[in-house]
């Protein structure tokens, strides 16, 4: 089996194929090696990550405490030793509901502080990266790599870095242009670009499947991208093992459905969809939520592709509206506790994290479904969900809280780990969290990022220890 596929792998490789196939057919051959490929997506909320929302519901009672004012969301409570407690044995709260079919991959992770970054409604690069930097207006500037940069060096591919997001900077709305939200960065004055539109960010990562076609016009291109991968196709699935036509089957549904919403977007299908409800395309919808989904089915069809290794999905800003899920007031007077017509702020926000959680659980479950190795793509990825801002509207840092999920999860998953809180013995911060998935990803660090000072230096080196046992 493995020498039938490397004798067809050269050959094909020789005689030339689409660039889109290529990072598919190098993944084959890396899993001939014992190297299957290793892949993070990371999705970065507004507004901070409510931890209290996060504990599983039938420890609630005895770890979360009342919020500051009536109508706040609930709090904490701060831990004085370290919590580990298996996911299996418990409910998840209500928000969290979209991942229960992936309970045994999840990790609840919470105690971690960031105080080395700034606070506010942002911590810009230092989310990511470490460190303190700009204002609550402007982000200043990348003082070193981000995570997500440093794990794009490490782990590189077509595209070493993709950034879906929905504006610009914190504080601005919906945009349709590349920006750069000021979260993410290469190194030191490298910031990482973002595409904000989904139509756009699909043209500039699979459009190369047209190179040198020119016959092919750009509306073409946006609607028929798979048909320019036919031959080749044809010609792979001819020579390749019944498992490895599995995973290009799985190779080839991800971008479908992508061209299925380019081809209703033309109306090459309204006959039959008549009678049906209608269908927005979400690549050119005005409606953030529709947008949102978009940028994920991306997120999705890159990783599966190949075509990069590192995704980051900036899943909204401050000025965004949920319309599309009947939230009236922008993410920014939610965080404040503003009214909202038919739900407190506190159940708005937690449909926000709900819809964005539903997203995390459609993209996972579309890489469980691919082959690879003696499991699936989920079995080698990691999905990281966080906020720029730390624990709440105005992050203060010393509460960090992540959501992990999939095999590639620091200690095989199915748990909740809730470390001592901020100066207590055996505390840790997010760069240990950040060295651990550099170990992950095959090139440790030691340190990442700039020190606490209020806080002992052993123990922000390094990657946490109970994550890697």
């Amino acid at each position: 089996m493995i020498s039938h596929r490397r004798h067809f792998l050269k050959g094909l490789t020789a005689g030339g194929i689409s660039p889109l196939l290529l990072p598919f057919l190098h993944n084959l051959r890396a899993e001939d090696n014992g190297l299957l490929p290793k892949r993070f997506l990371f999705v970065v909320k507004s507004s901070g990550l409510t931890p209290a929302e996060l504990v599983p519901s039938d420890l609630a009672p005895s770890m979360v405490k009342p919020g500051e004012k009536e109508g706040w969301p609930a709090e904490l409570v701060p831990a004085k030793a370290l919590i580990d407690i298996p996911l299996k044995d418990h409910q998840l709260p209500a928000s969290l509901q979209p991942l229960a079919g992936f309970a045994d991959q999840l990790t609840i992770l919470q105690g971690l502080s960031g105080k080395m970054c700034r606070g506010g409604h942002s911590a810009w690069y230092g989310a990511l990266g470490c460190y303190y930097t700009g204002n609550e207006g402007n982000p200043g500037r990348a003082a070193s790599a981000t995570v997500d940069g440093a794990l794009a060096l490490a782990l590189p591919s077509i595209f070493p870095h993709v950034g879906l997001t929905l504006g610009g900077k914190v504080l601005t709305g919906v945009k349709d242009s590349v920006v750069y939200p000021g979260i993410s960065a290469l190194a030191a004055d490298r910031p990482l670009p973002y595409q904000a539109s989904p139509a756009m960010a699909y043209k500039s990562l699979f459009g190369i499947a047209a190179a040198g076609k020119a016959a092919v016009a750009e509306n073409h291109l946006q609607t028929m991208l798979l048909d320019h991968m036919v031959d080749d196709i044809k010609r792979v699935q001819r020579q390749i093992g019944n498992a490895d036509q599995e995973k290009l089957d799985h190779y080839l549904s991800a971008f479908d459905s992508l061209r299925d919403r380019r081809r209703r977007l033309k109306g090459l299908e309204a006959d039959i969809r008549a009678a049906a409800p209608t269908v927005t395309d979400k690549f050119t919808s005005e409606v953030e939520t529709d947008r949102i989904e978009a940028h994920f089915d991306i997120a999705a069809a890159t990783l599966i592709s190949g075509i990069s290794n590192v995704v980051n999905v900036r899943a909204d800003t401050l000025e965004v509206t949920y319309r599309g899920l009947g939230i009236s007031k922008h993410v920014h007077g939610l965080g404040h506790s503003e009214s909202v017509a038919g739900m407190s702020p506190v159940e708005a926000r937690r449909r926000i994290r709900t819809f964005h959680l539903e997203q995390v659980a459609r993209v996972a479950s579309k890489l469980k479904a691919v082959p690879e190795g003696d499991g699936n793509m989920l079995d080698n990825t990691l999905i990281v969900y966080l906020s720029d801002a730390a624990e709440k509207h105005h992050g203060s840092g010393i509460e960090w809280p992540f959501i992990l999920l999939g095999g590639l999860a620091p200690g095989g998953g199915g748990r909740y780990l809730q470390y001592p809180a901020y100066q207590q013995p055996g505390h840790h911060t997010i760069a240990n969290l950040y060295n651990t998935f550099m170990h992950l990803s095959g090139h440790p660090t030691d340190h990442f990022g700039r020190l606490d000072n209020q806080l002992p230096v052993a123990l922000q080196k390094g990657p946490l220890p109970q994550l890697l046992s």
